[in-house]
């Protein structure tokens, strides 16, 4: 099950992301109440491009890919025929996913993936516990009925915000007042005659960033693809591979992507509702743009590269120590003891270059012209080919860590492409953004100290008391997490402006 599971999660994952990813990158950037028919228009061509994708690599994983074992290969190839659907229908929740996040409806989307990532446990466990025989099958109904609510959730979200609050600026819905919609039947495509209006300069960055968004997926699941297609690893590795690396991507799950997705829609449209409406201009020189955006993308981007860098550090530092500890509550000792300690704890290197890149590459799309896309997806194709190629090779002969080795070397080149683009965004000024990068000495200090103590714990104290080893870790944890928001005053700024808010907010109550 475990290795079907993965298939058909990479199958799903594949389908979505080479079908909607190239939209969304190029229609957040719309703002305003005009021209909204030609990007919705747009957007909906998401769903004939992921029937395409659907039927053709749901061929593949029922044709090519090595067949499971007789008794779960009905299971398997209707499993595949119900997540390729759930694939299409997922589509026709792009224009509310769209409108909601350009209007910043956050809660309601953390509402919608919530009640899909629900819905898939919910059967998992009820298969599990109750249709053992059929976990497969029960599993990929879950996934279909899952697409289902999250498509119908959004469109039920809207039909209550356009019925109920989008009367006036001064209705009870915080964002009514911005939306330019009376009623759902303008989320859906509109005709001029017998033409299909669509928004041209979107449409050319869309087909750039369609070309690199499959050498993208490449580069992000490529070690999935070499195991799924070549079997790299034998089932126990691919298994214990699974279980550590879902482990160590929590992190980029449930704190690097909401921030990215975040830093992506400030980079790429820049909205004050205050006197005036300002946006950063593709193509256009640093020293042209608006000079209020500047100094917030200035700045923006110092922070949030500081912010990730020293996430990064901050897990690696303690992740490293922690690793073994953290696997035997999570699996056991057998999953602790088959290599999945030294697995854990490269994945914590990973996740310092995850956290580094995710925001890198998050500026550098929102400010790059189509020329600058086209020329960045032939290096991206040079760099697929040479990661296929190192992943294979470290594989071979370093076994389930060349992985997790040949995907660090993997980021650590695309952060290089990003940096080089926003140096020369940045030319001439000084003190670049990019030195959010580069963490002052003096944290650097503690977070060397620190981590020294907790590899000398692990090695004198975790053995004799895994508790002592635990609350020394956590004392140090809290120790540098003090510093960092003490040293960096942005963060602490942030904090008490958020507390003021909640007190007054309690107060008003």
């Amino acid at each position: 099950m475990g290795l079907i599971n993965v298939r058909l999660n990479l199958l799903d994952d594949t389908i979505l992301f080479l079908s909607r990813e190239a939209f969304r990158l190029a229609c957040l950037g719309h703002r305003g109440k005009e021209g909204w028919d030609g990007v919705l228009n747009l957007m909906w061509c998401c769903v004939p491009l992921s029937i395409v994708w659907s039927t053709v690599l749901g061929w593949v994983w029922v044709n090519i890919l090595s067949s499971p074992p007789e008794d779960l290969k009905q299971q398997y190839e209707t499993a595949v025929i119900l997540v390729s659907f759930s694939g299409i229908i997922q589509m026709f929740a792009e224009v509310p996913w769209l409108i909601a996040q350009i209007f910043l409806f956050v809660r309601l989307r953390v509402i919608m993936d919530f009640i899909w990532m629900l819905t898939r446990v919910l059967f998992l466990v009820i298969a599990v516990s109750l249709y053992p025989d059929n976990v497969v099958y029960i599993w990929a109904v879950g996934h279909f009925i899952a697409g289902l609510l999250y498509v119908l959730g959004y469109y039920f979200a809207f039909f209550l915000i356009l019925k109920f609050g989008n009367k006036d600026p001064h209705a009870k819905c915080s964002h009514s007042s911005a939306l330019p919609f009376n009623s759902l039947r303008q989320f859906f495509p509109t005709f001029d005659k017998t033409t299909f209006p669509v928004n041209q300069e979107y449409r050319r960055v869309t087909v750039s960033f369609l070309a690199q968004g499959l050498m993208k997926q490449v580069l992000t699941e490529g070690e999935r693809y070499l195991m799924t297609f070549l079997n790299l690893l034998s089932l126990s590795q691919q298994g214990i591979y699974d279980v550590v690396s879902n482990l160590g991507s929590l992190a980029a799950r449930f704190i690097f992507r909401p921030i990215e997705e975040s830093c992506y829609l400030f980079f790429s449209q820049q909205i004050y509702f205050i006197n005036f409406l300002a946006q950063w201009v593709r193509g256009k020189d640093w020293k042209d743009q608006d000079e209020d955006m500047r100094q917030k993308v200035e700045q923006g981007l110092f922070r949030v590269l500081r912010l990730m860098v020293l996430l990064g550090l901050v897990i690696f530092t303690f992740g490293f120590s922690y690793s073994d500890l953290l696997l035997r509550i999570y699996g056991g000792p057998h999953l602790a003891v088959d290599g999945g300690t030294a697995l854990l704890r490269a994945q914590c290197l990973l996740i310092f270059f995850l956290a580094v890149n995710g925001v890198t590459e998050c500026f550098v799309r929102s400010v790059m012209t189509e020329q600058e896309i086209n020329m960045f997806n032939k290096k991206l194709v040079f760099l697929s080919c040479s990661y296929l190629l190192l992943t294979w090779a470290m594989t071979s002969s370093m076994g389930v860590l060349g992985l997790v080795g040949a995907n660090c070397v993997n980021m650590g080149i695309r952060i290089y492409f990003s940096i080089e683009i926003i140096q020369k965004t940045f030319a001439n000024l000084d003190p670049s953004p990019i030195q959010g990068l580069f963490p002052e000495n003096d944290m650097l200090y503690i977070l060397l100290c620190s981590g020294t103590c907790c590899q000398l714990s692990e090695q004198y104290i975790y053995a004799w008391s895994p508790a002592v080893h635990f609350l020394l870790g956590a004392l140090l944890f809290f120790v540098v997490v003090a510093s960092v928001v003490i040293k960096e005053d942005f963060i602490l700024s942030f904090l008490v402006e958020k507390y003021r808010n909640i007190k007054l907010k309690i107060k008003k109550e």
